[in-house]
């Protein structure tokens, strides 16, 4: 993930490396300016930016050299994803509060993991 960027700044965007597409990434809001939070990833052909933390997966030589999972692959572990698409911090953490406000198994580690797995491989709805 490339960083950051500062108040008043134009938010970073980066060329897709396989369609040129341009792309862009999720930011918060750390007080002294934005920060990336969710990798790269390409609205046209659906690759994506390997992240520093994400689990390790078997790379074409394509996607080791240029940094980013091949379009359509699935994105990677530390990404956000709904219904097999990237989405921001923001719609990831209403779609936790929808699921866990008020349940007891908010608590729950294997349950929350295996909701957010569900939620990896779902079909998006249309709020998603």
């Amino acid at each position: 993930m490339a960083g950051g960027y500062a108040y008043g700044e134009h938010e970073p965007t980066e060329p897709c490396p396989y369609c040129s597409a341009i792309c862009r990434a999720d930011y918060v809001d750390i007080g002294v300016g934005m920060q990336q939070c969710g990798p790269f990833h390409c609205e046209f052909c659906g690759a994506s930016e390997i992240g520093a933390y994400d689990e390790e997966r078997s790379l074409t030589p394509q996607e080791a050299d240029c940094g980013w999972y091949a379009p359509n692959s699935a994105p990677g572990t530390s990404a956000n994803v709904i219904g097999g698409r990237i989405v921001s911090h923001v719609q990831a953490r209403r779609a936790y509060a929808d699921a866990f406000t008020g349940n007891p198994l908010w608590h729950d580690k294997a349950h929350v993991e295996g909701w957010w797995n569900n939620q990896r491989n779902s079909t998006p709805t249309k709020e998603n």
